[in-house]
């Protein structure tokens, strides 16, 4: 998925409005002065694989880990709650579980088959009786937390069963039933089945248990297969064979641009594209606005129109989006951050939490119910190593814990257009980024603007070798080092999106990729850290790589050279919360509230016309006094 909701201003490049708010002081479990990028405070950070999510609940009570990564089943909340040492964090998941449907593929290529099955399929079903009312209903393919959602402004939803549209649906398309087998023949009469895939464990047999109960009160041929994930997931990326597949997947920010490639009619048979093969020239006539517009107005109406378009089609249908509930203990640590994108086990809990006594030190161990499937930032999938990756890994910019970003390498910024400075070609947008000085990868070597500068184009250039990360860096017209710690990066294009183009993007060392001495552009894909212990692992993050046994446990390690380190001699200041009270939230770090959306719009909406806005954000960086120079 592409990333950031905003980017360049409207061009209001808002973005960085909110490096005030960066700075401001947050109310922390050990150091209320220190601001939110600064830590770690912790030894370690233990990820423990247990599989069984029962067992799992038992390892928290027990104490044996102080949280789990994913979240628990409601039926579990009751003892949890009751437990003194155990808090609970909710939040409704900015992602869903849904079903794939091969667009490609006859007689699901036509689309009322897909619109009348996902009438059909019972979704109050998974609300009230799976998640015990954990849940919503919800049909847009943009997630409800995500300010571009217009699930409310749809003329109809799909959820409950609704077998008597579906039906007249099929009649009026010419799926005849076969008077001797019961089920509907495809308008060219012949006969077919429908295999609804699934992983063999946690809710999916029972999403594909329903979806086949939704075919059969269609009056269609239907059964489920078990299959491996990562099977699924080959076949899905490379456009291989399927009918219907049941899976889930998670956002780690607010923006849409990514609409125009998961769906996009050209990347049908691009591979790690468009999963649903879904063709469309209606929707496809929207592409260019949502990722050209320059106005909030814009990107809103075609962010919308492809939603609805979307719905009305169904490549994709969505069948719950879940509350994600996860207990963690309070009876060692505190400062837990409540996170938007990654919940409470997220990269910001492990940058603040620290001991309740005020000290540094000590071990967090987080549980996850499978092994990472790769430790190579261009392969994995989010699901798996994500909650390693991020620990470790640089990028000009964060996602905060409310999914506005927060400053990482970067130091200031200066954005610019043809109007603003006559240098720059018309129609182009350039950035020019001061990163802070004391970044040092983890062989010695220091970060430089040429890393960043060369992160973007590694990305474009191993594009020509199916990187996907090619596709994320948009219209880039050029990335160079000015000096040692100022990178320009410039786009040949004006767009809502630019900035999120690369501000989020990992930034790696050229020392380590480039094409001369180094991985190189064409084996981005072979190059498979910590599980070939011969492959380089340089990264730059608040955490250091240390130590695995596969099937057991993967360790991090505080990076005493991160350039935000915690000083361990500095006074503290502790908040130990009281284990003697009910569950709350007292031992959590407190984000300022903000709805980026809304300022976003705010700004967007001042003035008669499209008013383009070239700001300097001055991001004051420097690594406090911790004596790791």
């Amino acid at each position: 998925m592409r990333r950031s909701f905003f980017a360049t201003t409207g061009l209001v490049i808002a973005a960085l409005l909110f490096a005030s708010i960066s700075e401001a002081p947050i109310v922390s479990g050990f150091m209320e002065s220190d601001s939110l990028q600064t830590g770690p405070y912790i030894d370690e950070v233990i990820f423990k694989v247990i599989a069984n999510r029962d067992q799992r609940i038992l390892a928290l009570q027990a104490g044996e880990i102080e949280m789990d990564n994913s979240f628990f089943d409601p039926v579990h909340l009751p003892t949890l709650a009751a437990d003194p040492d155990i808090d609970i964090f909710s939040a409704t998941r900015n992602g869903y579980g849904h079903i794939t449907i091969n667009c490609a593929k006859y007689p699901l290529n036509i689309s009322g088959l897909r619109r009348a099955f996902a009438f059909a399929y019972d979704k109050t079903n998974l609300t009230e009786y799976y998640f015990d009312g954990f849940s919503i209903e919800h049909d847009s393919l943009v997630p409800l937390p995500n300010g571009w959602c217009i699930e409310d402004e749809f003329d109809w939803h799909y959820y409950t069963n609704q077998a008597n549209i579906g039906n007249q649906i099929l009649d009026n398309l010419n799926f005849e039933i076969d008077e001797e087998t019961g089920f509907r023949l495809a308008p060219d009469g012949s006969p077919f089945e429908i295999i609804i895939e699934h992983a063999s464990t946690g809710i999916t047999p029972y999403t594909a248990i329903i979806a086949v109960d939704a075919l059969h009160s269609l009056h269609i041929n239907a059964q489920t297969r078990a299959a491996d994930f990562n099977d699924m997931r080959w076949r899905l990326d490379s456009h291989g064979d399927y009918d219907m597949m049941t899976y889930s997947v998670n956002f780690f920010n607010n923006d849409v641009d990514w609409l125009a490639f998961e769906y996009w009619s050209e990347y049908a048979d691009v591979f790690g594209e468009n999963p649903s093969n879904f063709q469309n020239d209606t929707y496809d006539s929207w592409r260019d606005q949502l990722l050209y517009g320059t106005t909030y107005e814009e990107i809103y109406e075609a962010a919308a129109e492809m939603q609805k378009i979307l719905h009305y089609n169904v490549p994709i249908l969505v069948i719950y989006e879940n509350t994600y509930i996860q207990g963690y203990r309070n009876d060692q640590f505190t400062g837990h951050v409540e996170d938007l994108g990654r919940y409470i086990a997220g990269p910001w809990t492990m940058r603040k939490i620290c001991k309740l006594d005020g000290t540094f030190g000590g071990t967090v161990p987080i549980a996850i119910s499978t092994d990472p499937d790769s430790f190579n930032i261009y392969v994995t999938d989010p699901q798996y190593s994500d909650m390693v990756i991020a620990n470790i890994w640089p990028s000009l910019y964060k996602y905060g814990p409310d999914l506005t970003p927060i400053p990482d390498l970067t130091e200031n910024m200066l954005i610019e257009t043809h109007s603003d400075n006559p240098a720059v070609p018309t129609g182009h947008t350039r950035f020019i980024i001061d990163i802070i000085q004391n970044a040092t990868w983890s062989d010695g070597t220091s970060l430089t603007a040429e890393d960043v500068a060369f992160s973007l184009t590694y990305a474009f250039e191993s594009a020509l070798f199916n990187n996907p990360a090619g596709s994320d860096i948009g219209d880039l017209a050029a990335a160079y080092a000015q000096t040692s710690y100022r990178a320009v990066i410039e786009f040949n294009t004006e767009s809502f999106w630019h900035f999120s183009n690369f501000a989020y993007d990992y930034i790696i060392p050229e020392h380590i990729f480039n094409d001369d001495t180094g991985i190189g552009y064409d084996r981005w894909e072979h190059w498979n850290p910590v599980f070939v212990p011969a492959e380089p692992n340089v990264n730059c993050g608040p955490f250091i790589f240390s130590d695995f046994e596969l099937g057991e446990y993967y360790k991090l390690v505080r990076n005493p050279l991160f350039y935000y380190a915690a000083n361990p001699n500095a006074p503290t200041t502790s908040t130990t919360s009281n284990p003697t009270t009910s569950n709350t939230t007292t031992d959590q770090t407190i984000v300022p509230e903000l709805s980026w959306l809304r300022l976003f719009s705010t700004v967007l909406g001042t003035g008669s016309g499209i008013v383009i806005v070239y700001c300097v954000v001055s991001i004051i960086q420097k690594r406090k006094n911790s004596g790791n120079t």
